[in-house]
Order: structure tokens, then C-alpha cells, then sequence
């Protein structure tokens, strides 16, 4: 893969890449939605009205938490479902829910630029195979993975994403998508959590 590290850090290069809608009737029936468009292991984050779930993705199930009761999909305000190579993606407009699916590796040739998006959380807190993140206003998320020494400098947790160009008529790009990738770490930007594949 030839890539090009840009001015900014980010880095952009060329994937195989195909992207198929989804149409969502009924939200209230998700692990089966779920189950239909990805049928790999992978991480989940739900978006609900009153709080973020990162949680693993496995033999067509949400794995929750042992200590964590379940929610009502009526709540999901988006959810992404991804792993290294795809990614299923729920948002809801007004009062319906769309969908799409997009595969890595398979398709048409576009361009990409690469980055990783810090996640909220200064201090972690680590106990029975999973990591609580904090900020100092209150801010609280907890991953179903153990991660040490989260800090605010060089130590923050990450989420790699690629974000798709496409060109208008005039030549001008513009991104015309994203999806989520896997957990980074560190400087560095190493690879945390279980691999999903």
C-alpha cells in the first residue's frame, strides 16, 4: 500500500472499498439487524440518549457487562459495529432509523485519509477484565478491555478511523464517509483490546 503522511500527521493512501445501504423497519428487533448485515466478531459503540456503551461484538450477540442490565433500542440515537476491514453503521433521523454497511478490501478503488480520534478520558481505572475511563468534569466511559497508564499527555486512547473522499464535478474533494477501525494507545498508536477477526 503506497500512502503519503500529510502536512497535519494524517495519513492518506488508496483502499478497495464498497458501501451498501440498509433499510431499518423496526429498531426494536437489533441483535437479529445486527446478526443479518455482520456476521464477523467486532466492537460495538451505542449512542444512547443518556449514555455511550462500548462493548464487544461475538457469534451475533452484544456481550454486556456482568454487572449492566440491557436497554432499549428505542433509545439508540446511532451505533457503530466495526472491525478491522468493515463496519455496520444505525443512525436515526427524526423518528426512523437508516443504515449502511461498508466492506474494506472488496470494490472500487477510492481515496482515504487515515487518523485516530482521541477518546474523552484523563485517568483509567482498571478491575476484572475491563477499564473505566474518566475526565475531571464528569465524563465516564468503560471498555470491555483492560488498557494501563492512561494518562493526558502521550498515553490517551484512541479510535483509528478512515475517512472516504469522493471528487465533484469541479475536482474539489470532500468526504463523503468515515467508519471506525479499532482501539489505539499511546503515542504510538498500538492496537488495544482483543483483535475482533
Amino acid at each position: 500500500m503506497e500512502s503519503e503522511i500529510l502536512k497535519n500527521g494524517l495519513l492518506k493512501y488508496k483502499i478497495k472499498t464498497k458501501t451498501n445501504p440498509i433499510e431499518i423497519k423496526e429498531i426494536n428487533n437489533l441483535e437479529s439487524i445486527l446478526k443479518e448485515n455482520f456476521n464477523d466478531n467486532g466492537f460495538i459503540i451505542i449512542y444512547l440518549d443518556y449514555k455511550v456503551l462500548i462493548r464487544k461484538y461475538g457469534n451475533g450477540k452484544i456481550i454486556l457487562l456482568n454487572d449492566e442490565g440491557n436497554f432499549e433500542p428505542k433509545f439508540i440515537q446511532k451505533l457503530r459495529l466495526f472491525n478491522e476491514t468493515q463496519e455496520f453503521y444505525i443512525w436515526k433521523t427524526e423518528d426512523k432509523y437508516k443504515g449502511r454497511m461498508r466492506i474494506d478490501e472488496e470494490g472500487e478503488e477510492t481515496d482515504v485519509i487515515e487518523a485516530n480520534q482521541v477518546l474523552f478520558g484523563t485517568k483509567g481505572e482498571v478491575k476484572d477484565g475491563k477499564t473505566k475511563i474518566t475526565e475531571e468534569r464528569g465524563t465516564e466511559i468503560t471498555l470491555p478491555f483492560e488498557i494501563n497508564g492512561i494518562d493526558t499527555k502521550e498515553n490517551t486512547l484512541k479510535i483509528k478511523t478512515i475517512n472516504y473522499i469522493d471528487y465533484n464535478e469541479f475536482g474539489q474533494a470532500g468526504y463523503v464517509d468515515n467508519r471506525f477501525v479499532e482501539f489505539n494507545f499511546g503515542k504510538e498508536n498500538v492496537p488495544v483490546g482483543e483483535k475482533t477477526k
